[in-house]
């Protein structure tokens, strides 16, 4: 019996230390500063410690909601050149027109050259390979109706609002943030990120709110001359948008590319992109073309970047020749000759093969290297490029530590993936911490001196029966913070 009970106190005692042990961490915070030395660093790598969450310390409370339309609609899109693609290489059907629904964004029609193109085997043959996602509606003369299924809708909603919350789970990771939550309620997405302050505040929404699609098209230079030269009627002499055109090679043959410009205005706040996105809003683009916007900086005699920023569109065809999702690598590098920075890409082996097929087929013709709604380049493919690695030059800023960190946020985004569907802000706020600094000192010593009451009052009541339940007491409440300091559990008011 009293072996036992010597194994008992010794199994206790171990306990107590390792759970002292691990809420050292907890205690001793970590020193701030990036060059700051962690004398319990080892520790850390056991135990994290236990932190504050956001009602304690403060930070950053945003609600975002993810816009599901958007997604269904990039899945009509891409279903809708695959079968087309699809119709054109199997089939050898290379005149069918898509035309999209403005309204319902999960139907569109596929319009064939002859009512007999349309009826034949294998146009219907092609057509019902593609049952499980799109079905015929109904058919009239050279068209064909078609929907995405009802459960592919709701499924590509479904996909979308989980692959946001995975997307910007590894945004804020790749920042190096630690201690967030980032959970679902319905369409929305709500993060929580403690102890961030203004500055990383404005990077992070940046960073998270970016869809990051990233995308090569090839500029479609002759159809531009008919798009723009039709606008220039609505154009206002001598108003802020410019129609222009500049000489560019398709096809061995010299053609004029036409596009449209506008600078910043100061007196209203508004931006070149702003100005062309308000002429364009009511325009009706080509089915098979978009159309996207570049930045451009005034230089002075020295090369250096001015406050004078101008925005051009670009016309390129819709269909894109490779995009984000390929990416295997992105880093930021300096160029040899400007010292610029830039972002280098690796794509993957399938990924590899599209850039090269893709540059092989348009030497001499322009390459838009398209983020979003904005070109961050435009360069004239010299000869085919192999081997699957490419760079993105930025545009040009204020300084180089602006550039560089526009890199470094491009390079996030590209390695953590392009959200499905962009995220518009709902909600977002700065919480301030529930209790404040000076309340959370005040409670450490309420907490000392009641606990030191309840002790001596134990004692001097029970006695030897208090003295027990004191140490009990203080072992249990060792234990929980031992516990929460291994697992790195957030301590919240509740």
């Amino acid at each position: 019996m009293e072996r036992k009970w010597i194994w008992r106190v010794v199994f206790t005692l171990v306990l107590t230390a390792a759970a002292a042990l691990a809420s050292v961490t907890t205690f001793v915070r970590k020193p701030a500063g990036a060059d700051a030395k962690d004398s319990l660093e080892s520790l850390r790598g056991a135990f994290p410690g236990a932190t504050l969450g956001l009602d304690l310390q403060g930070g950053l409370h945003l609600v975002y909601e993810v816009e599901v339309n958007a997604a269904v609609e990039d899945k009509r899109d891409r279903m809708a050149d695959d079968i087309v693609k699809s119709l054109a290489e199997k089939v050898e059907m290379k005149d069918v027109k898509i035309v999209r629904n403005k309204t319902e964004l999960h139907k569109f029609d596929l319009v064939f050259k002859s009512e007999t193109d349309r009826a034949s085997d294998d146009a219907q043959e092609t057509l019902v390979k593609f049952r499980d996602a799109a079905v015929v509606e109904m058919e009239e003369g050279a068209t064909v109706h078609m929907a995405l299924v009802d459960q592919y809708v709701e499924d590509t909603k479904t996909l979308a609002v989980k692959q946001a919350i995975e997307t910007i789970g590894n945004r804020i990771d790749e920042l190096g943030l630690v201690n967030t939550t980032v959970q679902p309620r319905e369409t929305d997405i709500i993060i929580e990120i403690p102890g961030v302050d203004e500055v990383q505040t404005s990077r992070i929404k940046r960073i998270i709110g970016q869809t990051a699609r990233l995308e090569f098209r090839i500029v479609d230079e002759k159809g531009s001359e008919p798009f723009f030269t039709g606008l220039s009627s609505k154009l206002v002499k001598d108003g802020p948008i410019k129609l222009l055109w500049e000489q560019v090679q398709v096809d061995g043959s010299v053609v004029k590319s036409y596009y449209l410009e506008a600078k910043d205005d100061p007196k209203t706040g508004q931006s070149g992109r702003q100005i062309l996105k308000a002429f364009l809003k009511d325009v009706e683009v080509p089915q098979d073309d978009i159309i996207a916007f570049e930045e451009n900086r005034t230089l002075d005699n020295m090369g250096n970047p001015t406050a004078d920023v101008t925005w051009r569109t670009y016309f390129m065809y819709r269909t894109s020749g490779i995009s984000g999702e390929y990416i295997e690598n992105a880093n930021v590098y300096n160029d040899d000759q400007t010292g610029q920075p830039y972002v280098a890409l690796d794509f993957n082996k399938s990924g590899a093969g599209l850039f090269e097929d893709l540059t092989s087929k348009n030497v001499k013709r322009r390459m838009a290297i398209q983020l979003d709604d904005k070109v961050q380049s435009a360069p004239t493919i010299q000869e085919k490029i192999p081997g699957g690695h490419c760079r993105i030059t930025l545009g040009a800023y204020d300084s180089y530590q602006k550039l560089r960190q526009e890199a470094q946020d491009l390079v996030v985004v590209l390695r953590a993936g392009a959200l499905p569907a962009p995220v518009r802000p709902v909600t977002e706020s700065t919480v301030g911490p529930a209790l404040g600094k000076d309340s959370i000192e005040m409670s450490k010593i309420a907490f000392i001196v009641a606990s030191t009451l309840v002790f001596l009052f134990m004692l001097m009541y029970y006695r030897g029966a208090g003295v027990a339940a004191d140490i009990a007491l203080f072992i249990n409440a060792l234990m929980i913070m031992g516990i929460m300091s291994a697992l790195g559990a957030t301590l919240t008011l509740p």
